[in-house]
């Protein structure tokens, strides 16, 4: 991967950690598709345009892989999952996924979403947890989604048998990154214009991290929040991916070399798609609060954290086909 394909949008955040082999993968996060909703500040009536835009970047790019931190579907409808597998259809790369509350079933549904076993096998390796090499990393994927009643997966949760699980395979990782939908850190303190909620963070988060410390883990990949960010927690580094539904609708590139780790957003849609996305989420609850954040110009302190020894592979750049500021909102 050579190093154009860094700077393909505005950079997030460039670590030190991890370090590796030259391995480069596409995060996508919430694309939340449904091939018949509309609106709202999922954008619902986008979403299978923009998971379309993710497998065709991811093929543009020739990444090593595809991660999915869940939330494929808008509720778990078998409808719903037959249209992402016919828009992942056309990928390129390996994909492997996790789980999001979104996908999994539910007391409340009224139809029958496929089993966590399934999406596994569907979108995976076969199992959950998992660990799966990619380059230079272990990618090592555990479910968050599946552990209690409907508003508790909403908030989600790691079970002591993974918990378990990830203390007996951790230290055979050279290069972990640890992939869950549910983010670990407390989102609120990072993004001013969120109201502090349970929502945002893994009910279990501090048995987690601890164990994530202990094995010298240096970066957990999550979505839910739909919003990007960085945060350390415990002294483990986690981003959190934008969705690729809403607003900025966005996926990672995530680029790991000897010398760091640097993850950039990658826009899944032009000006007029951005734009659209933005007059969806105002108004509408924490859609509001990124339009607030934005605002007060939140995309202008990119990167959120640089480790590195050479700040000019950092340099910001305008996402190719976005606009350098849509009206009114700061990016």
């Amino acid at each position: 991967m050579n190093d154009a394909v860094r700077g393909e949008g505005l950079v997030l955040a460039r670590f030190a950690r991890p370090a590796g082999r030259s391995t480069t993968f596409a995060v996508v996060a919430d694309p939340h598709v449904t091939p018949e909703a509309e609106g709202t500040w999922k954008v619902f009536h986008r979403t299978e345009a923009r998971l379309r835009g993710a497998v065709a970047s991811a093929n543009r790019l020739g990444v090593d892989a595809v991660v999915s931190t869940g939330d494929l579907t808008r509720d778990g409808a078998p409808a719903e999952f037959d249209r992402v597998d016919s828009i992942l259809g056309d990928l390129d790369a390996p994909l492997v996924a996790v789980p999001g509350n979104h996908d999994v079933p539910k007391a409340m549904d009224d139809h029958e979403t496929p089993s966590v076993e399934r999406f596994a096998k569907r979108y995976g390796v076969g199992t959950l947890p998992y660990v799966i090499g990619v380059g230079g990393v272990d990618l090592v994927g555990i479910d968050t989604a599946s552990d209690g009643s409907l508003f508790e997966s909403h908030e989600g949760a790691v079970s002591a048998d993974q918990l378990a699980w990830l203390d007996s395979v951790l230290d055979g990782c050279e290069t972990p990154v640890v992939v869950c939908h549910h983010p670990v850190g407390r989102v609120a303190e990072r993004v001013d214009a969120l109201e502090p909620s349970p929502h945002y963070r893994l009910r279990n988060a501090d048995a987690l991290v601890d164990l994530l410390a202990g094995h010298g883990v240096g970066l957990v990949l999550s979505g839910h929040v739909h919003w990007p960010a960085v945060d350390r927690v415990g002294g483990v580094r986690q981003v959190i991916a934008p969705a690729a539904c809403s607003f900025p609708p966005a996926a990672l590139l995530v680029h790991v070399e000897p010398r760091g780790t640097t993850v950039s957003l990658l826009p899944l849609a032009g000006r007029r798609g951005l734009e659209e996305a933005y007059r969806h989420v105002g108004g509408q609850g924490r859609g509001a609060a990124f339009v607030a954040a934005t605002e007060d110009g939140y995309f202008r302190g990119f990167p959120q954290v640089d480790e590195s020894d050479d700040g000019t592979a950092l340099r910001p750049r305008d996402p190719p086909g976005a606009p350098a500021r849509s009206p009114s909102n700061g990016l």
